[in-house]
């Protein structure tokens, strides 16, 4: 133990009279108590917040015996829930009060306690609450006593001794421990009998009779007699229990220490109990409050700092009733000694920190943040009452006042504080939204400030869809009042709106309809985004035609925001392969991976994935056709070529399989209905086949282009052409300017080619090794040829680009 406690003769006498008298209890007459003076409080108690005032400590009078013998004071479970109070967690390996456990025994009852049924494993709670109604202890004064003797209500980290000892039953100052009392219930129900014992009632001896009530008795500083006395009155039982189990008085400089040390001639532990008391439970002198009325039950006060408060409203009484306990009826006359103080609400104020709270009708407390939300609850500045500490710690400290509020009586409804009007909450996920980055507590606003504040539009989860229950139109909501007409459910859910619910139309009626209803590409203020797969994307350049909705840049403040994406778009089916362009405000399909690289150019690609119901939705254009492509339109039989941007109709087949390389060409279906959506130029006929090495003049052109390799190439002189037709003009066919396209082109011709006779040649890409003779090309056939050209082994072979090959003219092959 930490305290001194006084062992004088007392001790050892009890025990003789014991001995003596025989009296039957297993207990016999339990010692005074230990050594709790000698300390102030504790380290462990730094989580409590000291407010009693010492200026009002009487050693006299330091509890009455009103309040000392109250066992009805706190509930099993009011113990339980106040240990949990006081130490929210324990530290690992160790065992706080609050989840103690004990084996008790069964007592029978003697003249200071009633009986006691003991048991194997008894919650410290429990056996607090069964010893105070068994010896008629308050249960309070048990608890104060645990906590002035070995800190055991807020120590979290107590050991074996701190309960082996828990209370200082049978420690004097003069000796050891006696460890016939060890033990957490030996400990608790010994202190309570002993303080029923110092009484003397009927039936035992009259041996406590030194600090006996209606007297003057010189009480002791402190255990060295150096530090002198003073005359005190002991004006009650209760308190002369105190003297009894620590017979000192706090001297001046203890009781200016507060819960701190004094000097050398301090002793703390009368002054301690009494600051605990107070501070954890209030008065030590009268038995009612902090909530009463009297007996007509016509008003509800809160005592406080010794003035009796009215109550302002039943709201501000369940709120302050959650957290300080019951309405107790008291006499008329207590009431009548009390001075009156101004009406207190649920308005108040810590004093200690200049805090300005409102408390809630669940027993907790939260900070008002702002001067204006005090007068928005309906109060004015100045009209808080300021509370005891002890009161105020009554509360649970809450998140702090903010934009959420019900009306007191009302049925339970939510609102929104935004712009300076209330928006219902239409549903907890919207309560969800609204709360994130704020604070969430719901305030309880009194009825009539709560109904002076303007209404405002209800607030749906944002990004969710709505309909009234009389109307035909769905809406899209927006974090804002603004609600935004869809025009289907497939263009929302590209949005990543897929809730819907009918509401009444009353849920409605403050919300804004935006100008513009919903469409896939959205402007707010000045950003556009095109909607796709539940998400917005940064658009920059042209929409190409989509339509657009105008929106301020805080209705999209709930959309999810994708990465960005350059026009011209090209979208696809979630469920599908093809691809299409948006062009001018059409769907048109694009036919294959090189056709897109080619629309796509340098950009990354992109391709947007929409629903196939949104698909559905849009208008669709006739397919891209790329450059030199057949088609011929569904259910008829011409066909054309696509060439410079219009439809060629192919007049007849020879031109059509001249047109193929010699073949029928690849024709594509397109649908009747795009006939329309197309130029046509002009048509196709006579077109002669062109084959390996024939010369070619497009008509209305003077090139001459010579066919090789399946390229054109232009012979760009007249010597050339000359040599290349073996000396003289060769013969030159005349094809239809419209289909030069059709022809790839390579490297022109320029110039007679020049290498020795017997040079051996090959060109990249072909297996043929050719010998020049005379200026010309003879093919060397087989293997045995060119050995035999070669001197009977492989010659040197020189290789020349593909595109020199054109400008040879090739003699008979050997």
């Amino acid at each position: 133990m930490t305290s001194i406690g006084y062992r004088t003769r007392a001790f050892r006498r009890t025990l003789a009279i014991v001995a003596v008298a025989a009296v039957v209890s297993t207990l016999a007459l339990w010692p005074a108590k230990s050594t709790a003076d000698a300390r102030p409080a504790s380290v462990t108690d730094s989580e409590i917040r000291f407010a009693a005032d010492l200026s009002q400590f009487r050693p006299g009078q330091i509890i009455s015996d009103a309040v000392f013998f109250d066992s009805t004071t706190m509930t099993e479970g009011q113990i339980q829930s106040f240990l949990e109070s006081r130490v929210a967690s324990c530290r690992a390996g160790y065992t706080c009060l609050k989840d103690k456990y004990d084996t008790s025994r069964s007592i029978a009852g003697d003249a200071m306690c009633g009986a006691y049924v003991g048991g194997a494993s008894e919650r410290a709670s429990r056996i607090i609450f069964k010893v105070a109604q068994a010896c008629g202890i308050n249960p309070q004064v048990i608890l104060v006593t645990l906590q002035k003797e070995k800190s055991l209500v807020t120590n979290r980290e107590p050991t074996a001794d701190h309960y082996k000892i828990a209370m200082g039953q049978g420690c004097p100052d003069t000796a050891g421990c006696d460890s016939r009392y060890y033990g957490f219930f030996n400990q608790v129900y010994g202190a309570a009998w002993q303080f029923k014992r110092y009484a003397n009632p009927p039936g035992t001896s009259q041996y406590f009779t030194w600090y006996a009530p209606g007297k003057t008795w010189n009480v002791r500083f402190h255990p060295n007699t150096a530090c002198g006395t003073s005359p005190v009155y002991i004006a009650n039982q209760a308190t002369a229990n105190l003297y009894y189990y620590t017979p000192y008085q706090p001297n001046a400089a203890a009781l200016r220490a507060g819960y701190g040390l004094g000097d050398s001639c301090s002793a703390y532990g009368n002054r301690n109990f009494y600051n605990y008391f107070t501070d954890w439970f209030g008065s030590t002198l009268t038995p009612y409050g902090p909530l009463v009325t009297g007996p007509t039950r016509d008003r509800a006060y809160l005592l406080n700092a010794g003035v009796k408060f009215p109550i302002g409203s039943p709201t501000d009484l369940e709120a302050f009733g959650a957290a300080l306990g019951g309405l107790r009826t008291v006499p008329a006359s207590f009431l009548d000694s009390m001075p009156t103080g101004a009406t207190v609400t649920r308005y108040v104020h810590d004093p200690r920190n200049g805090t300005l709270y409102l408390l809630e009708v669940d027993g907790t407390k939260h900070r008002f943040a702002t001067p204006e939300q005090v007068s928005l609850f309906g109060y004015t500045f100045d009209s808080y009452v300021n509370l005891e500490a002890r009161l105020v710690d009554s509360f649970a400290t809450g998140g702090e006042v903010g934009p959420f509020s019900r009306a007191a009586g009302g049925v339970g409804e939510v609102f929104y504080l935004e712009n300076g009007a209330l928006r219902y909450v239409y549903d907890t996920p919207a309560y969800a939204y609204a709360a994130r980055g704020k604070s969430n507590y719901i305030a309880t606003m009194d009825a009539l400030p709560h109904s002076r504040i303007p209404r405002g539009a209800t607030f749906f989860t944002p990004n969710t869809l709505v309909k009234g229950s009389s109307s035909g139109d769905v809406l899209l909501t927006t974090p804002t009042s603004s609600v935004v007409r869809i025009p289907s459910f497939a263009l929302a859910a590209e949005f990543g709106a897929t809730s819907y619910k009918v509401v009444a139309d009353s849920m409605l009626a403050k919300s804004v309809r935006t100008t513009d209803s919903l469409a896939p590409v959205i402007l707010c203020d000045t950003q556009q985004f095109v909607a796709a797969n539940g998400a917005i994307r940064p658009l920059t350049g042209s929409t190409t035609g989509l339509a657009v909705a105008r929106l301020a840049a805080a209705d999209c403040g709930a959309l999810t925001k994708g990465p960005p994406v350059e026009a011209p778009l090209f979208v696809q089916a979630t469920t599908g392969q093809d691809v299409y362009a948006v062009i001018e405000g059409r769907l048109r399909h694009v036919h294959g991976y090189s056709q897109l690289m080619s629309l796509n150019g340098a950009r990354p690609l992109v391709v947007l994935r929409w629903g196939a119901d949104m698909m559905r939705t849009q208008s669709f254009g006739a397919p891209l056709l790329f450059e030199g492509e057949f088609i011929k339109f569904d259910g008829r039989g011409e066909v054309y070529r696509y060439s410079s941007d219009a439809l060629h109709h192919v007049a007849d087949y020879p031109s059509l399989v001249a047109l193929g390389g010699g073949k029928l060409p690849a024709i594509a279906v397109v649908a009747a209905d795009y006939s329309q959506s197309y130029a046509y130029g002009d048509s196709i006929a006579n077109v002669p086949p062109v084959t390996e090495g024939m010369f070619v003049r497009f008509a209305g052109s003077g090139e001459i282009h010579r066919f090789l390799d399946g390229r054109l190439h232009h012979v760009t002189d007249y010597t050339t052409l000359v040599y290349l037709g073996g000396g003289s003009e060769p013969p030159i066919i005349i094809v239809p300017a419209l289909v030069s396209s059709a022809y790839p082109v390579g490297a022109p011709i320029s110039g007679v080619p020049s290498q020795a006779d017997g040079t051996f040649i090959q060109f990249a890409g072909r297996p043929e090794v050719y010998v020049v003779s005379k200026n010309e090309l003879h093919h060397v056939q087989s293997l045995n040829t060119l050995l035999s050209l070669g001197g009977n082994r492989i010659p040197p072979i020189r290789q020349l680009p593909l595109d020199d090959r054109a400008s040879w003219r090739f003699g008979a092959p050997l």
